[in-house]
C-alpha cells in the first residue's frame, strides 16, 4: 500500500529527472507494449487476408495504426526512462499517452460503428466503377 502514496503527489509526476521505475513495472510495461505491437500484426494479417467482411476488414485497418503507433510511442516512453534522459523520461508522459491514445480509440471506435451505414455505399460505388473505363498503363521502355 506504501507504493499508492507517491502516485498522488506532483512531484512524482513532473520531477524531469525521476528514479528509474520498478523492475516489476519495468518488464509489465515492456510486455504491455509488445502485446500491442503483435496486436498490430495480427490486424494487418486480418486486414490483408478477409477481403470480403468489410466491417472487419476496415475495423482491422484503423485498429493496426492504432496498436502500431501506441506500442511504438510506448516502446520510446520505456527506453527514454531507461536512459534517465532529463525531460523525456519525466512521468507525464504517461498520463498523456494514456490521454492521447485514449482519444484516438474513442474516434476510431467511433468511425468502427458508422462503417456498416457506408458499406452499401462502398458496394454501390464500386458496382458503378465496373462499367467506367480504366486508364491504359504505358509500357516502360
Amino acid at each position: 500500500m506504501g507504493w499508492i502514496k507517491p502516485l498522488l503527489t506532483l512531484q512524482f509526476w513532473f520531477k524531469l529527472t525521476p528514479p528509474p521505475l520498478m523492475p516489476i513495472f519495468y518488464w509489465a510495461f515492456l510486455i504491455f507494449f509488445l502485446l500491442m505491437l503483435f496486436a498490430s500484426i495480427l490486424c494487418g494479417r486480418i486486414y490483408k487476408k478477409e477481403k470480403e467482411q468489410y466491417l472487419l476488414r476496415f475495423g482491422a485497418k484503423y485498429l493496426k495504426n492504432w496498436f502500431l503507433t501506441a506500442g511504438l510511442v510506448g516502446f520510446l516512453l520505456i527506453l527514454f526512462g531507461y536512459e534517465r534522459a532529463v525531460l523525456l523520461s519525466a512521468r507525464f508522459w504517461y498520463p498523456l499517452w494514456v490521454i492521447g491514445f485514449g482519444v484516438w480509440l474513442f474516434f476510431i471506435i467511433k468511425k468502427i460503428r458508422e462503417l456498416p451505414k457506408r458499406e452499401a455505399e462502398f458496394k454501390h460505388q464500386a458496382q458503378f466503377n465496373k462499367y467506367l473505363p480504366k486508364s491504359k498503363k504505358q509500357k516502360s521502355k
